[in-house]
């Protein structure tokens, strides 16, 4: 039987809380998402998300939740810039329930502090009325250059 990529996703994520993030080589993970977090950074979000698409597609389990993780976010930014609430909150839930296995960093990348905005976005999209969010309250999403020492 095989499972669907729902289901797989899901065993992972799993495995991942019990066993923690994966041994991979940071230091090429972090070159191949070099291009991708630069998009996030200039807040190109449908770039960001096109070329983590690109990563995640040929990433084996579970580094492909990662750049899954990556891609909740960018498109959670993407719905926000086209202030469209229910959507932006879906995929920042998304985002965080498949960022959180990889925290407190990874690739290079203060992962917790990702976590967190993506927290702050999902929770004052979560606490409005769909429509009547006060844009202009939110902070601005940052992605940190690194992780801490």
């Amino acid at each position: 039987m095989t499972l669907s990529r729902p289901e797989q996703d899901a065993l992972w994520l799993e495995r991942l809380q019990r066993e923690g993030s994966p041994e991979v080589d940071h230091n090429d993970l972090a070159l191949a998402l070099s291009p991708s977090l630069e998009h996030l950074r200039e807040r190109r979000f449908w770039d960001a998300h096109e070329s983590l698409e690109d990563l995640w597609r040929d990433a084996p389990y579970p580094l492909r939740l990662f750049h899954y993780a990556l891609i909740k976010v960018a498109v959670g930014l993407l719905h926000m810039e086209r202030r469209n609430p229910p959507p932006a909150g879906r995929q920042f839930a998304q985002a965080a329930l498949y960022l959180e296995p990889f925290t407190p960093t990874f690739a290079g990348l203060d992962t917790d502090a990702i976590l967190a905005q993506v927290q702050v976005c999902h929770s004052a999209l979560a606490a409005t009325a769909s429509l009547s969010v006060d844009w202009d309250s939110l902070p601005e999403f940052q992605f940190p250059d690194s992780a801490p020492d």
